[in-house]
């Protein structure tokens, strides 16, 4: 058997990333700002993101956003869904860990009831590697491959080895909905070229 081809390594990473995609549309402040200003929900975006709220993620987004949130993350009814056939949502949630402490918003341009909020710096993304070794597993197994035991192991420590700085540049536009700023992303743009 030959060993996992990289393009292939990149596509389970994406996977993986793909599930910190609102991660992107958050960011956190060292000073705080107010809980109620555009700023002060995207920093409440990144804590609930951070301790894997997604109910709570949601609740800070504007009228249907709820539901592109869940599309992204792969979640059609909820943490217990299937985000690949066999692979459970809320196991790969837990042996991903984040780190927000290099992400930082800027001050908030308000134009009415739209505004937006510049986030940028890093995130940190970490694998456990016991918890990620049957995910993985069961995900090549879903997709018809096979590894060996060993080959197995180098993929799962090579996810952790991976577990590193993801750059953040993004603006993250907000609207003043039923009397509160709601996240209202067009788009999500992730990094050009991942790890």
């Amino acid at each position: 058997m030959q060993p996992m081809s990289l393009t292939r390594s990149h596509a389970v990473r994406r996977v993986l990333l793909s599930l910190f995609l609102a991660v992107l549309i958050a960011a956190c402040g060292s000073n705080g700002p107010a809980a109620d200003s555009p700023a002060g929900v995207v920093h409440t975006a990144l804590g609930k993101m951070a301790a894997k709220d997604v109910p709570g993620l949601q609740a800070l987004a504007c009228a249907g956003q709820a539901d592109l949130i869940r599309q992204e993350l792969g979640l059609t009814g909820g943490l217990g869904a299937d985000l690949l056939p066999g692979i459970d949502t809320q196991a790969v949630l837990d042996a991903v860990k984040l780190d927000v402490g290099k992400v930082t918003v800027g001050d908030a341009k308000v134009e009415g009831d739209v505004a937006t909020v510049p986030v940028g710096g890093d995130l940190g993304v970490t694998f456990d590697a016991v918890a990620m070794r049957p995910i993985v597993g069961k995900a090549l197994a879903a997709q018809g491959r096979t590894m060996t035991d060993a080959q197995l192991d180098a993929l799962v420590q090579g996810l952790q080895a991976f577990g590193q700085a993801v750059p953040v540049d993004q603006t993250v536009r907000l609207v003043h909905e039923s009397g509160a700023w709601k996240i209202c992303q067009d788009k999500v743009n992730l990094p050009s070229t991942l790890p």
